[in-house]
């Protein structure tokens, strides 16, 4: 099963794009369980955009205010959550303090829309 972990930084951590990925933690994102992964500017250069009404709404920033911004994605391989958690724990350890990692089981298959 395939799992999204979501890596949240704290709010001073803003210098991200210019920083090269840690050996260690790049050794851990080249591993065999790991499909793919990203990361991400600052939530400052996010657009969000809502829907509603027939209309749309463009916003600067993230689509919700929070201390914390979504930094980068992961997506894993796992038998099941414990074993995405246990994937997880490991990549926390190479990362700056006050990160958190999020854990969500991915929905199988694409959206083709209706």
């Amino acid at each position: 099963m395939q799992y999204a972990l979501l890596i949240y930084s704290p709010p001073e951590d803003t210098d991200r794009a210019a920083r090269p990925v840690p050996e260690t933690l790049g050794a851990l994102l080249d591993g065999p369980d790991v499909t793919g992964w990203a990361r991400l500017h600052a939530s400052g250069s996010a657009t969000t955009l809502r829907g509603g009404e027939g209309r749309t709404l463009l916003t600067d920033g993230p689509f919700i205010d929070s201390k914390e911004y979504l930094a980068g994605l992961i997506l894993i391989e796992a038998d099941d959550l414990d074993g995405a958690l246990a994937g997880a724990g490991e990549l926390l350890r190479e990362t700056r303090p006050g990160t958190a990692i999020e854990v969500r089981p991915v929905i199988e298959g694409r959206f083709r829309g209706a």
